[in-house]
């Protein structure tokens, strides 16, 4: 992840801790995302140099308008007057994981070649929270057929691979290399 995301989403966690809002900013950047990804000419023509820096803020104003937090707003404005827009997926997913930090919250994706019930999903979480000390486990679960058997987790940038396909794989890489 680039510095300057790193950098903006720690000073925007700052802010919106003082002021109680971390919430309200996090419901804020996903509203924004979806809006992007909704409408991707709105998030080119935020990115596009050829357009004035006030147009752009007074685009943003009227999209944002009577949605709520005003420092979220003028983050924005400052994300536009340093030209530092097109980080904002990288800073809304660098917030989030230090919102999930400050608030103890261990996120997991979780993926298997069957569909898992949830005992066994409970015992998974509880494992990695006993694991990593974290009171709260959010995780995602997705089927892989790919895996043939077993599961595979990931834990930010971490994995950890209990699959059949990556034993077989070991297998035929010391086969191979004999």
């Amino acid at each position: 992840m680039p510095l300057v995301e790193c950098r903006y989403a720690e000073a925007l966690i700052e802010i919106t801790e003082e002021n109680c809002s971390t919430d309200e900013v996090l419901t804020q950047f996903n509203e924004l995302i979806n809006i992007f990804e909704s409408n991707p000419e709105l998030e080119g023509y935020l990115k596009n140099p050829s357009i004035q820096l006030e147009e752009k803020k007074r685009l943003l104003g009227k999209v944002f308008e009577g949605l709520g937090n005003e420092s979220f707003l003028r983050f924005l404005y400052l994300l536009m007057d340093k030209d530092r827009i097109k980080y904002i997926k990288g800073i809304l997913i660098e917030y989030k994981r230090l919102v999930d930090k400050k608030r103890n919250i261990l996120n997991l994706k979780i993926s298997s070649a069957v569909q898992l019930d949830e005992l066994q999903i409970k015992k998974i979480e509880e494992k990695y929270a006993q694991i990593y000390k974290n009171d709260t486990v959010s995780s995602v679960v997705e089927i892989d057929k790919s895996l043939i058997g077993g599961i595979k987790v990931q834990i930010g940038d971490r994995v950890e691979d209990y699959s059949v396909k990556s034993r077989l794989d070991s297998l035929k890489n010391l086969l191979t290399e004999r």
